[in-house]
């Protein structure tokens, strides 16, 4: 069965941007909900798994970060649909293929469905979907990344248990605040943040091509703020500085996916 297919495509495809792209494609045909909020929210769970290291399965939580919303309305975003889109696309989910595991872990996402023991992966979608505050939406302004953290913590999980609250907070803190940088030179996610924002909702070529980009940014900043880190005195004299230079390109390449901008989607519209 296609339906199959696509549940075997998504989680057998290990590379972030690839599977994007499988998505984009299924959206053209599937009522599916896929934009750059979307984008946005798996770039941030992305850089979260990759510095916190959680005993978790990163490929399972990728694909489910892309996927827990996939029932979530473009429009008329009622009170109704708010408490019923997680549990609409599990059941989606499930009749795509995936399995009940997954499904669980995408409905977790929010505590509407109360679901007990929580899973550990499901507290991760919890934390990367309340971080959406981070984006513009056209009944109020984005929160920057500090204020978000407050609400996070101190209104939206006020009295839950969430077993990478703390880890989350010193992930965001870490890369808003290379002090050894400066701050014209940190703010990792603001820079994110601003990037994404900038960017229509629905064209998502644009979207991924930009998250591709900001890997490179985003890498380039947090290794060199953590090689002057161990400078005591944050002072490099010219020769260190180039060579520095040297292993932060260096780094680079060997830490960026083997992935390349997809000149095809170029071509295709992200309108609906």
């Amino acid at each position: 069965m296609y339906n199959d297919s696509f549940a075997d495509m998504m989680l057998n495809e290990r590379k972030l941007t690839e599977k994007m792209k499988i998505l984009l494609y299924f959206k053209k045909k599937h009522n599916c909900f896929f934009d750059n909020t979307v984008i946005f929210k798996t770039e941030i769970c992305r850089m979260f798994l990759e510095h916190s290291k959680p005993d978790v399965d990163n490929n399972l939580v990728l694909t489910a970060c892309l996927l827990y919303a996939c029932k979530k309305s473009v429009i008329s975003f009622t009170e109704e649909k708010r408490r019923t889109y997680l549990r609409k696309g599990a059941e989606y989910l499930e009749e795509l293929g995936f399995d009940k595991k997954f499904c669980r872990i995408c409905e977790q996402a929010n505590r509407i469905a109360n679901i007990t023991p929580r899973d550990k992966e499901g507290d991760i979608l919890e934390l990367i979907d309340n971080f959406g505050m981070l984006l513009d939406r056209d009944d109020r302004r984005a929160f920057n990344p500090t204020e978000a953290l407050f609400v996070l913590e101190n209104e939206n999980l006020k009295g839950l248990e969430n077993v990478y609250l703390q880890d989350f907070k010193e992930f965001v803190m870490e890369f808003e605040n290379l002090e050894t940088l400066g701050l014209d030179k940190s703010k990792i996610i603001t820079r994110w943040q601003t990037k994404i924002n900038m960017i229509p909702k629905y064209n998502l070529a644009q979207g991924i091509n930009a998250a591709i980009d900001y890997r490179t940014t985003a890498k380039k900043l947090y290794i060199e703020g953590k090689k002057l880190e161990v400078n005591k005195n944050g002072i490099r004299d010219n020769k260190q500085e180039i060579n520095a230079d040297r292993r932060i390109k260096h780094e680079i390449a060997k830490q960026i996916d083997e992935e390349h901008k997809f000149s095809d989607l170029l071509n295709i519209s992200g309108e609906e």
